[in-house]
């Protein structure tokens, strides 16, 4: 390059695009939090519109994915595609995110962690006071 040359300027980033960075980056305490609402808000296009018609994700701890069904008939069906709904999942969130998947007939038996909780208002917090 030589001194004349001006050196080719960046276009800004909108603010979206840098939250986004560091929430799917892996390395900001709530990167799980947003990878996990994101699987939510396009439950329909990572396991396809008619199984999300008839299932919702209810709960996500430690690599099991809990899916509500909306009845048993459904839920037996559902047991022989868990395995493509899973490599989808993780496909396209571009990482193995989930490992199991757990079907439930009651959207009130996920289990839930004490900690998990306490760690999510930590971090929102932390966010709230720009510590993070």
């Amino acid at each position: 390059m030589s001194e004349f040359d001006e050196p080719k300027k960046k276009k800004p980033t909108l603010g979206l695009e840098v939250l986004q960075g560091l929430f799917e980056n892996g390395s900001s305490s709530l990167s799980q939090q947003f990878i996990r609402w994101k699987l939510w808000k396009k439950w329909d296009e990572y396991v396809g519109q008619s199984i999300a018609s008839i299932s919702e994700p209810v709960g996500y701890r430690k690599g099991t994915l809990h899916v509500w069904v909306k009845n048993s008939t459904w839920m037996q069906q559902l047991i022989f595609t868990l395995e493509p709904m899973k490599e989808s999942i993780n496909q396209k969130l571009g990482f193995n995110y989930v490992e199991v998947i757990h079907l439930t007939l009651d959207r009130k038996k996920v289990p839930t962690s004490a900690e998990e909780t306490a760690q999510l208002k930590k971090s929102v917090e932390n966010l709230m006071k720009g510590d993070d």
